[in-house]
């Protein structure tokens, strides 16, 4: 299983912000997100627009994959990221999900192998919350469906992730109210309240 981050948005509302500064260490957001996904060794590729800048490189180990895709949005990081991708599954995490960690990769990997040893096909596992929203950005993949879906889906003029998983066979992963924090996106200056101290 290999961890894909987006670094690549445009973030818009609080800009700069994966380069941010956060927590006690002050450690820049999407370095904190791949650490946190990486503990154990897992295998990590970053998704960017353009290469990331010396600075930030220099504290991310893992292979950078740049967009093929322009203005294609994360469906393009992903399909871009996975063509690097050589394990049969890819957890794809947002890079502004200041909270999540390796704990999330594990509930998702355990869903997958319970439907698998149940005898069912499952290409996708994707975090739902009561409400019904999905999280397609910290889902796990079968690598190959979700490369291929998302170069099909972006040739077809959408570039919404959630088209990407139109036609896979998804096991929903029901998120615990106590774990809604995992999936808490830092978009604003405000969201910086809800990262967790870590």
């Amino acid at each position: 299983m290999t961890v894909v981050v987006l670094a690549g948005g445009q973030a818009t509302r609080l800009p700069g912000k994966l380069a941010r500064p956060i927590g006690a260490g002050n450690e820049p957001l999407v370095v904190r997100v791949v650490r946190q996904l990486t503990v154990g060794g897992r295998p990590c590729v970053i998704s960017v627009r353009e290469p990331l800048p010396s600075d930030l490189a220099a504290r991310i180990a893992a292979p950078v994959a740049v967009d093929r895709y322009q203005d294609a949005g994360p469906l393009g990081g992903l399909a871009s990221a996975t063509a690097q991708v050589q394990t049969p599954l890819t957890f794809a995490a947002a890079g502004d999900l200041a909270n999540i960690d390796t704990t999330a990769i594990d509930e998702l990997i355990e869903r997958y192998e319970s439907e698998r040893a149940r005898g069912e096909s499952v290409d996708a596992v994707v975090p739902r919350h009561s409400s019904g929203q999905l999280e397609p950005l910290a889902a796990l993949y079968d690598t190959k469906v979700l490369h291929d879906n998302a170069v099909r889906t972006l040739a077809s003029g959408t570039k919404k992730v959630t088209g990407a998983l139109h036609g896979m066979h998804i096991a929903y992963y029901d998120i615990a109210p106590d774990r809604v924090v995992l999936y808490h996106n830092v978009n604003t200056a405000a969201d910086l309240s809800g990262v967790i101290a870590r």
